[in-house]
């Protein structure tokens, strides 16, 4: 598949199957992530990528919105979080202040395009695809999605505060509190009671099909009052968040003995032996 937004390749290396398609459909851009045998977990290479398509599409003025998805494999999934190499890598405070910094770029991306965003959820939903999903404007669904960050049973590292403002304004603090706290996924149903997602279609073959309906929707509308609309909710989320104000937190968890414990156990396949420390 072509990349129409900027023409270049789309592999991180000669002969590489592409990471991240794109393809245009009318006045929306679509992009895939496109590492099925992953789940689509996201590397740093896609994070960079999807900033450079969302600045492309910022200069592109027939481009009128810009849906996201997962590549299908065994089984359907949006992104089942970041690239296990990338967090076995944090052993240091500068280690996981850039994972941080460049999972954050890549949000704030999303956030600022110039056009209205969807999300077409299904399968793995999960860290950061959860994130993702919740920087975009608007989420469509699946009956299989299963969204949140389990990272309580399984890794042991935190969610910035920023990050969990973009959680509590999708979904609401209990909620966030109860997902995070219970470890667990939450179900289309679930989210479509909290408002999280517009829609929960009948099956997978109709999902693609749906969101391109929606973002044509968006993309008919005024694009000066979304997007005024979207930075004022922003604003709104984010004012009181200085910078730093999460680093202990972050610190904590990261080069904590329990962090190490939790990739060793996630690699062998076994439950953590959490110890606090």
């Amino acid at each position: 598949m072509t990349d129409p937004t900027t023409g270049a390749a789309t592999g991180t290396s000669p002969g590489a199957p592409p990471e991240i398609l794109t393809e245009r459909r009318g006045a929306v851009q679509w992009v895939i992530f496109n590492r099925p045998h992953a789940r689509n977990a996201i590397t740093p290479w896609m994070e960079d990528r999807l900033i450079e398509i969302c600045r492309a599409v910022d200069s592109d003025p027939e481009i009128k919105a810009l849906a996201l998805t997962g590549a299908t494999g065994d089984k359907p999934a949006f992104m089942a979080g970041a690239d296990l190499s990338c967090l076995q890598a944090v052993a240091s405070p500068e280690d996981f202040t850039i994972l941080e910094i460049r999972a954050e770029a890549a949000a704030m991306a999303l956030e600022a395009v110039r056009v209205p965003t969807v999300a077409v959820l299904s399968g793995a939903c999960v860290g950061e695809g959860a994130l993702l999903a919740s920087c975009c404007d608007v989420r469509v669904a699946s009956p299989s999605v299963r969204f949140g960050f389990p990272i309580a049973r399984t890794v042991g590292n935190c969610l910035s505060v920023k990050n969990l403002a973009r959680l509590s304004a999708v979904l609401g603090t209990a909620r966030t509190k109860e997902m995070i706290f219970s470890a667990r996924l939450l179900t289309a149903d679930e989210l479509a009671a909290a408002g999280a997602v517009r829609t929960v279609t009948a099956n997978e073959e109709e999902l693609t099909a749906h969101g391109q309906s929606v973002a044509e929707e968006l993309a008919a509308l005024a694009p000066l009052t979304l997007r005024a609309t979207r930075e004022g909710l922003h604003r709104l989320r984010d004012q009181g968040l200085p910078p730093g104000i999460d680093e202990d937190l972050l610190r904590r968890c990261y080069l904590s003995a329990d962090y190490q414990e939790g990739i060793a156990a996630f690699l062998e396949k076994r439950r953590p032996a959490w110890i606090g420390r």
